[in-house]
C-alpha cells in the first residue's frame, strides 16, 4: 500500500488541502505504533523455556523443580571436583618440575660428589612422594567420574 502525501498535501480541492494534514498524522501514528509494538516484544535470550510437566498438580510441579534443582546441584558439584582435581594435579606437576630443576642447580653446585649424591637420593625420595600423590588424585578422578549421577 502505497501514499502518495504530495497528491494530498497538494492536492486541488480545497477540502483535502484541509484534511490532509490530519490524514498524515493519522498514516504516520498507525506507521510508529506497528513499529511500536515489533519493538516491545523480544524474543527469549536465554533459550527455550523448560516444559510444563502435563500434571497441573502443583505438588507434582513442586517436587519436580525441586528434582531439577538437586540434579544440577549435584552436577555442579561434579564438575567442581574435577575442577580441584585437575588443578591439584597440575600443582603436584609443577611443584615437582621446579624441585627437579631446583635439584640439578644444586647437585651442579655441589662441594663433592658425596654431597651431590645426597642431594640426588633426596630428590629420588621426593620425586617417588609426588609419584605417589599424582598417583592418588589420578584414582580420586577415575572415582568421581565412575561414580553414578544421583538419581531423582
Amino acid at each position: 500500500m502505497e501514499i502518495d502525501f504530495r497528491a494530498l498535501l497538494f492536492a486541488s480541492s480545497p477540502s483535502r488541502r484541509r484534511h490532509a494534514p490530519g490524514a498524515v498524522a493519522a498514516v504516520m501514528a498507525l506507521v510508529f505504533a506497528a513499529a511500536a509494538q515489533a519493538q516491545s516484544v523480544q524474543p527469549n535470550r536465554y533459550g527455550p523455556p523448560e516444559p510444563v510437566p502435563p500434571s497441573s498438580n502443583a505438588y507434582d510441579r513442586q517436587r519436580q523443580t525441586t528434582e531439577d534443582a538437586r540434579r544440577r546441584q549435584d552436577e555442579a558439584s561434579r564438575r567442581a571436583e574435577q575442577d580441584r582435581i585437575g588443578l591439584a594435579i597440575d600443582a603436584n606437576r609443577r611443584k615437582f618440575e621446579a624441585d627437579r630443576a631446583r635439584t640439578e642447580r644444586d647437585r651442579a653446585a655441589a662441594r663433592s660428589p658425596a654431597e651431590s649424591e645426597r642431594m640426588r637420593l633426596d630428590y629420588e625420595q621426593r620425586r617417588q612422594a609426588y609419584e605417589r600423590e599424582r598417583e592418588e588424585l589420578e584414582r580420586q578422578r577415575a572415582d568421581a567420574e565412575a561414580r553414578p549421577p544421583a538419581q531423582p
